[in-house]
């Protein structure tokens, strides 16, 4: 490997690395950087230009301030074509080349030598040449990153089975878009905990979280909007020019179908995939019907199903089962889809503000998206053990989500309406019925929290931006 080019990734070893003042620092930094302490592999996975290299130099800033010499931290980027031609003539090279910038050989060496390789994916079959080296127990911390790619995610799963600690990077969360523009995020832990963990406050607490949120409503709901349109890619999520967002968006869609996909389909269908996406991005919310989606691209259902598969192995889309005490049937009950950011469904369909989602009476739809998005991204933050479901019955009573949790689910419906009708109940208190459960919760756009008791049930009314 040039030298130049390693010093250039690795300049903390000349003492001119430093973090750009404005950067945002992520919901789960302090959780990777305790992973750093631990004897696993990390890896960091999700959407491309979601900020995985910036929270890799942001760890790396870390071990320095740690006090961590500058000479054990090594970073790697398999978009550095150089380095991937090197590798390719074999991958023995590669400990070769930290030894030579490391001065020393590695096996034997008593203090760790932390190894941070970016787009790891970038060179098939590389992952299974660290497991090899990691069931060496060499001295290495090994870090990972890798973007939307399906066999990375195999890969991972096969070689690295039970050797591996793992974050997903997602588009910013609210508290992220808060700061990077420069305000301090409203504290919303007293409604995760509610959410997600067993605890159901009374109508007294209930008003106190919203009084302690009620400062930071006017851009909670500014900055919500905002997502709803554009979706929350950092980069796009800080721009401020409208124009500049779409630019953006649509640049990253075709990235994203020109080098994510290229290689997993074929060329003479790649039409068919981008279709596949906008069809997708119609029904969000919808449950997956493959036969109908097939029929109307004149394609075969395994088409479909291979595809859409792709999509959510590639971390465009989050898909829903429905909640059953047979676990078996989970899995195997028609999903409902969701798109991880709401900025690339949109620009698959050309919607570009509010008024056409109202106008195409899509607005319902993207607000629950939106909702169960901030759900799902608060999840590996709140410290209890959640997953998301949704329900429905043969009769067709439904509830959009399901939080199950080892103490209880708790039903979750969404509707974008300002003023609460019965209708928006029935689905709670059915699902409440048949679980025998107490408690669930309405989210909407109307202004206050409230408590609906009957018997001992418990509905509670949450305004969206104190979710």
């Amino acid at each position: 490997m040039d030298e130049r080019i390693f010093s250039t990734y690795n300049s903390w070893r000349t003492g001119k690395f430093k973090l750009p003042a404005d950067i945002v620092e992520r919901d789960i930094h302090w959780r990777a950087a305790g992973f750093l302490k631990e004897k696993e592999i990390i890896t960091f996975l999700g959407l491309r230009q979601t900020g995985k290299s910036t929270l890799t130099f942001q760890l790396i800033n870390h071990l320095l301030e740690q006090g961590i010499s500058p000479d054990d931290i090594f970073y790697f980027t398999f978009d550095d074509l150089s380095l991937r031609y090197e590798l390719s003539a074999s991958f023995e090279n590669f400990i070769k080349i930290v030894e030579r910038f490391l001065g020393e050989e590695i096996e034997g060496r008593k203090g760790l030598v932390y190894i941070f390789i970016d787009e790891v994916q970038k060179l098939p079959g590389f992952v299974e040449h660290i497991k090899a080296l990691y069931d060496l127990k060499l001295p290495i911390k090994w870090i990972l990153t890798g973007s939307s790619s399906l066999e990375l995610k195999v890969q991972l799963k096969e070689s690295l089975a039970g050797r591996v600690l793992s974050l997903s990077v997602l588009p910013f969360s609210e508290a992220e878009i808060f700061k990077g523009h420069g305000f301090t995020p409203p504290d919303k832990k007293n409604i995760r905990d509610f959410l997600f963990g067993n605890a159901e406050p009374d109508v007294k607490r209930l008003r106190k979280f919203q009084a302690a949120i009620m400062p930071h409503k006017q851009n909670i709901r500014k900055y919500f909007d905002e997502c709803m349109i554009f979706g929350g890619l950092p980069a796009i999520a800080l721009a401020v020019d409208r124009e500049k967002k779409q630019i953006l968006l649509n640049n990253y869609r075709d990235a994203y179908l020109d080098q994510d996909i290229r290689n997993l389909v074929k060329e003479d269908k790649l039409w068919v995939y981008q279709k596949v996406m906008e069809l997708l991005s119609s029904r969000t919310g919808d449950l997956l019907n493959y036969s109908n989606i097939a029929s109307q691209l004149e394609v075969t259902v395994d088409t479909i199903k291979r595809y859409s598969e792709l999509l959510e192995k590639t971390f465009i889309l989050k898909k829903l089962t429905t909640y059953s005490k047979n676990v078996r049937s989970e899995i195997l009950k028609t999903p409902k889809i969701y798109f991880t950011d709401l900025g690339i469904r949109n620009s698959l369909l050309g919607l570009t503000g509010i008024s056409q989602l109202e106008k195409l009476n899509q607005y319902g739809i993207v607000f629950e998206n939106a909702i169960v998005q901030r759900l799902n991204a608060a999840l590996p933050l709140a410290g209890h053990e959640a997953r998301l479901h949704y329900w429905r019955t043969k009769t067709k009573e439904e509830v959009d989500i399901v939080i199950r949790t080892s103490d209880r689910l708790l039903p979750v419906e969404i509707k974008s309406d300002k003023k609460i009708q019965a209708r928006h109940l029935k689905g709670i208190k059915s699902f409440l019925m048949k679980e025998k459960e107490k408690a669930g919760v309405l989210i909407g756009r109307f202004e206050d929290a409230a408590i609906l008791e009957e018997g001992e049930t418990k509905i509670y009314l949450l305004p969206y931006w104190m979710i």
